[in-house]
């Protein structure tokens, strides 16, 4: 299930109309999991990864609260139901106005082991780069001697803002195609 927040966010981010439409067409044109989903697991069950996903927004907005706030979206995510949720680094972070940054990388995946009483479960996902070797893109931690085509959120968004499209390494064309007409258009 796709569970993205889709209330209230800070004006430079991309709002939730324009990122479903990201994510409705990966799921109309049967892009998810392409590349980066486990083909053994999936076969055994004769299935793929389209075959299984759901979008489902949560309208709430986004406070920007860091760790603290990761905290709080697993618990809205847990009393849905569900069992896992994903914290990435700098989960729901910004930072102070002169760019310092308030948490660590990592604090929002940290936190989880100060909460114990939780029943869902962090699955942490570090710094991502798209490998030659693979074909896609993957955590860096698991390619410690090769060098990286690196994914800068920086650079991804200043290309988006020109109206052009990213390194298709990096990002999926039809999501470029969309976050840059909307990003250039703002």
């Amino acid at each position: 299930v796709l569970n993205p927040l889709i209330g209230e966010t800070k004006g430079d981010d991309v709002n939730a109309e324009v990122r479903m439409e990201t994510y409705e067409k990966l799921i109309t044109e049967r892009q998810m999991g392409d590349g980066d989903s486990d083909t053994a697991l999936w076969s055994q069950r004769g299935e793929s990864v389209p075959d299984r996903v759901k979008l489902l927004g949560l309208d709430i907005k986004m406070f920007y609260g860091g760790p603290r706030e990761a905290i709080m979206h697993a618990i809205y995510r847990q009393n849905m139901g569900y069992t896992h949720i994903v914290i990435g680094r700098k989960h729901a972070d910004a930072p102070y106005h002169d760019g310092t940054a308030i948490w660590g990388d990592f604090d929002a995946q940290e936190i989880f082991q100060r909460v114990p009483n939780l029943k869902i479960q962090p699955v942490n996902v570090g710094f991502a780069a798209y490998y030659d070797s693979l074909g896609r893109v993957d955590l860096m931690e698991n390619h410690k001697d090769e060098k990286p085509v690196f994914i800068s959120g920086k650079d991804v968004r200043n290309t988006l803002l020109k109206g052009e499209m990213v390194d298709p390494r990096i990002m999926r064309p039809s999501t470029s195609k969309i976050l840059a007409a909307a990003m250039k258009s703002a």
